[in-house]
C-alpha cells in the first residue's frame, strides 16, 4: 500500500478521529465515574467535575442522563458506518470486504454490550446493585470500544488517504 495521502483522505481521517476521541474520552469518564460511586468508602466529590459542564446538581441523575446520552451516540455512530460508510469503503477497495465484515460483526457484539449499558445507566442510583450493573456494563464496553476503534482505524485511515472525495458523497 502506498503513503499516499490526498486531502479528502486527511479530511476524513480526521474527522472520523474527532468522532472517535470523545468516544474513548467519554466511556473513560463514565467508566471512572461509576468506579468511585461503587465505591462506598471513596470521595465522591470528584464526580461532577468529571462530567463538567453540566447543569443539573444531582451526580447519578447526570450519569444516567450521560450513560444514556453516551449509548445512544455509540449505536447512531455505529449503524451510519455500517449502512453508509462501509458499502462506499467496500465499493472503493473491494480488498477491505473482510475487515469490514469484522467490523459490523463487532458492531453487532457490541450493540448488545451497548443495550446492557442503556439498561443498567437507565436503572442507576445509589443503590450499590445498580451501581455495579452499571459499572460492570461500562468496563465491558469500555475494553470492546479500545480494541475495536483500534483496529477500525487501523484497517480504515490507509485507505482513507488515498480517496480523492469524502465517504460522505459515494
Amino acid at each position: 500500500m502506498t503513503t499516499r495521502s490526498t486531502p479528502a483522505g486527511r479530511r476524513m481521517v480526521e474527522q472520523l478521529r474527532q468522532v472517535h476521541e470523545p468516544l474513548r474520552a467519554d466511556v473513560e469518564v463514565l467508566e471512572q465515574a461509576l468506579v468511585l460511586l461503587a465505591d462506598e468508602t471513596a470521595d465522591r466529590s470528584s464526580i461532577p467535575d468529571m462530567i463538567s459542564g453540566l447543569t443539573i446538581a444531582d451526580f447519578v441523575w447526570q450519569l444516567r442522563v450521560n450513560c444514556d446520552f453516551y449509548c445512544n451516540t455509540l449505536t447512531l455512530h455505529h449503524t451510519i458506518e455500517d449502512q453508509r460508510m462501509f458499502p462506499v469503503m467496500t465499493r472503493n477497495f473491494p480488498e477491505l470486504a473482510p475487515a469490514v465484515e469484522r467490523l459490523q460483526s463487532e458492531h453487532k457484539a457490541v450493540g448488545e454490550i451497548v443495550s446492557e449499558a442503556k439498561r443498567a445507566s437507565l436503572q442507576l442510583s445509589t443503590d450499590p446493585t445498580t451501581v455495579e450493573r452499571a459499572r460492570a456494563a461500562f468496563t465491558e464496553l469500555a475494553d470492546h470500544m479500545q480494541s475495536h476503534l483500534d483496529f477500525e482505524e487501523a484497517t480504515l485511515f490507509p485507505y482513507f488517504r488515498k480517496m480523492d472525495h469524502d465517504w460522505h458523497y459515494g
